[in-house]
């Protein structure tokens, strides 16, 4: 007989597969809602502030400018928005959302199971969370913003989570928060908005915050909004009106930017600081303040080489002047023009009118041959005297966020390596500057500069390049062409070619002057 008792000892195989289920779901539910409950501790409600400036530095400590649109961020209390403000964006986003205490669970979790949170009309606790995390783009992204969502509106009332979207989200004409938005759309506070500008407000959330949704024109708005009876049939029509003639006042004209000193010229160096960080990091962080800036910029030095060219200017017949100086790694040291110039843009035609020497036409050194630049002009001078060692030019040394800790380190590397034997014969056919200044000549004990210059009588300027051991500079002058004889202007040719060579002179002992 078989042994009863043992078979009876042992577990049958069917018992098993449900308890080992039943213990594995367990196991799943209690990690995923530890998983939850952490991720959601992770994220919590900030103290809002009104942005600070961006501050750009010169590379010796002194300030050149700052980035800064005056009004982009400016903390406000739901007691200090208009009313009608807060019900347009309620009526244009989430009507219900005052409305419930409770977390509304499904809304959160049906992007999860759906794997495409672009379709779902999003809460305004979620549109709070995008303005830093961006729309979820899988399952696992919408399981975090869920999990974070639900542990904000059980910690905070929502009104606080309204208000800090309110107070940060983005609006246009680099505005965030509807406090500074109101004062760069109509001039007023957003306390002191009209019906129809809180409809053109919201309207500008609504078609931010999904691309597939109802209607959300400020018309739409209004339209709900009468129907809700939040507003009369006269406000209505007068403001139906208002959207239709506009609402908004014209959008500033000036630039985010302003210069330490407006008469030196960095002007165009800071556009140029500005559209590099703008396209690396966006705008975003440079309007909030969020960034130190360290430039290559030589303070002063630009205010010495601005007094040469000014005075030159005033002091001759020449009418306008630029200077471009580069270190020896192309770091840009000064940039000036005369009146509004912008030195760094000016164009002196086609290479072969630049180049000296026929070599230089093989060498593929300039992305814009048919109309080479000033800059450009420098850079090739800086190349010839590195012997044929290319570096980036640059115009930024380090960025810093508001702790001090560093973001980003730039080197300026080596670009490019040309044909020592090709540049050593390019740099013969250069002519050594003779100035009057015992420091800058060929002689020993001399700083010694090589360069050329050269002129279009068609276009009325003269220019010149040239570099030492540790500068690159490239100078452009136009002067007037008045009417005369084929001689005189010969002559007039032949003088023009001695003052750019002497203004040359001046800015390189400039540079020279500490040895």
């Amino acid at each position: 007989m078989s042994d009863l008792s043992g078979e009876e000892q042992g577990l049958n195989p069917r018992s098993v597969w449900p308890l080992s289920l039943y213990v594995v779901a367990v196991v799943l539910i209690l990690g995923c809602g530890i998983w939850v409950k952490t991720v959601g501790e992770s994220t919590a409600i900030s103290d809002l502030r009104s942005d600070d400036d961006t501050v750009i530095y010169g590379r010796h400590g002194a300030e050149l400018g700052r980035f800064h649109s005056e009004i982009n961020m400016v903390p406000v209390t739901l007691e200090n928005m208009a009313p009608i403000l807060v019900d347009a964006v309620l009526t244009a986003l989430d009507p219900d959302y005052l409305k419930f205490d409770k977390v509304q669970i499904w809304e959160l979790v049906s992007p999860i199971f759906n794997g495409n949170s672009k379709h779902d009309l999003p809460s305004i606790t979620q549109l709070y969370l995008r303005l830093e995390d961006g729309v979820p783009s899988s399952r696992t992204a919408a399981l975090r913003e869920a999990s974070k969502a639900i542990y904000l509106e059980r910690s905070y009332p929502r009104e606080a989570l309204l208000e800090q979207y309110l107070s940060q989200v983005p609006l246009g004409r680099d505005a965030f928060g509807v406090e500074a938005a109101a004062l760069s759309w109509y001039g007023r506070r957003a306390k002191d908005l009209e019906v129809g500008q809180a409809a053109h407000l919201a309207s500008r959330m609504a078609r931010s915050a999904w691309l597939q949704g109802p209607e959300a024109s400020g018309h739409s708005i209004l339209t709900q909004l009468y129907a809700a009876g939040l507003i009369t049939d006269r406000e209505l029509i007068s403001q139906r009106q208002a959207l239709l003639e506009g609402v908004f006042i014209s959008d500033r004209a000036d630039k985010p930017i302003k210069p330490a000193v407006v008469d030196v010229g960095v002007m165009p160096t800071l556009e140029k600081i500005y559209a590099t960080l703008a396209d690396q990091y966006g705008k975003e962080i440079l309007v909030k303040g969020d960034l130190i800036i360290v430039s290559t910029l030589d303070f002063d030095l630009q205010r010495r080489i601005a007094r040469i060219a000014d005075t030159t200017v005033s002091a001759s017949e020449i009418q306008q002047l630029a200077v471009v100086v580069l270190d020896d790694r192309n770091q840009l040291r000064a940039a000036y023009g005369t009146g509004d110039l912008s030195a760094e843009e000016i164009g002196l035609g086609p290479l072969q009118r630049i180049a000296w020497s026929p070599e230089l036409m093989d060498l593929e050194i300039s992305n814009t041959p048919d109309d080479f630049s000033l800059l450009e002009l420098a850079e090739l001078h800086s190349l010839v005297a590195r012997d044929g060692v290319k570096h980036e030019t640059g115009v930024l040394l380090e960025i810093s966020d508001r702790s001090g800790k560093q973001v980003a380190r730039f080197s300026h590397r080596v670009s490019e390596q040309f044909d020592f034997r090709i540049i050593t014969e390019i740099a013969k056919e250069l002519d050594d500057l003779l100035t009057i200044d015992d420091n800058i000549g060929a002689s020993e004990g001399q700083v010694r500069v090589r360069g050329k210059q050269g002129g279009d009588v068609e276009r009325q300027v003269m220019w010149y390049g040239g570099a030492s051991a540790r500068f690159a500079v490239a100078l452009w002058m136009k002067y007037p062409l008045e009417d005369a004889t084929s001689g005189e202007i010969e002559g007039s040719q032949v003088g023009n070619g001695r003052e750019v060579i002497r203004v040359a002179g001046t800015i390189f002992s400039e540079l020279h002057s500490d040895g």
